[in-house]
């Protein structure tokens, strides 16, 4: 019988700070997107805003270190939001599968890793990092001292945590079924919620 397979999906906002990634089980597989790379390196990257790639070709020794232990993604989004013509060789881009719904990177992600990767295969996606309300600071990598591009407040936020909150309303299928490991998430309400410790290798 056919092992039914774990997949974290990695967010980004403070909460990520609190995970152990050394403990994670083996079995366990790892989906994340955005600025993951500055605290784990998953096993399968996905990124879906333009100046995720600008700071990473102007990281080469980064782009080594991700593409030697991810699968790395992106969707169509990045090229009609840029009109880019030449994207690197390392990323592979993917058609969305619902263009309706707002292109926000965790649903996305999961969308396409369904549809390319995932093979009809029965998994339960386990979120972290996605609290769906705004907090300060609004990104784990705040609190790393990290200098970045956004600037996006609580009113830019806000709107789109609801629509997000749809798109994952949206995910779940017969095989495939999503659980919250955020403590603090909305995702709460709506989704089976287990401790992030459940994860772990067992000692």
């Amino acid at each position: 019988m056919v092992k039914e397979l774990k997949i974290l999906v990695l967010g980004n906002d403070p909460q990520i700070n609190q995970i152990d990634f050394s403990r994670l089980d083996p079995s366990v597989i790892t989906l994340g997107v955005n600025r993951i790379w500055l605290k784990h390196i998953p096993n399968f990257f996905f990124f879906n805003d333009f100046e995720i790639l600008k700071e990473l070709e102007m990281r080469p020794e980064v782009v080594k270190a991700v593409v030697s232990k991810s699968q790395c993604f992106s969707s169509d989004w990045l090229n009609k939001s840029r009109k880019i013509k030449n994207l690197p060789d390392w990323v592979k881009v993917y058609d969305r599968p619902n263009k309706k719904s707002l292109p926000d990177s965790v649903t996305t992600a999961i969308s396409i890793f369904k549809s390319q990767y995932l093979n009809y295969r029965a998994a339960t996606f386990y979120v972290a990092g996605v609290s769906l309300k705004w907090t300060n600071p609004s990104h784990f990598w705040k609190e790393l001292d990290y200098d970045s591009l956004n600037k996006h407040d609580e009113k830019w936020y806000d709107p789109r945590f609801k629509l997000i909150l749809e798109n994952f309303k949206n995910l779940s299928t017969k095989n495939n079924s999503i659980v919250s490991v955020h403590p603090d998430s909305l995702l709460n309400k709506y989704y089976r919620y287990e401790g992030i410790e459940n994860l772990y290798t067992k000692q």
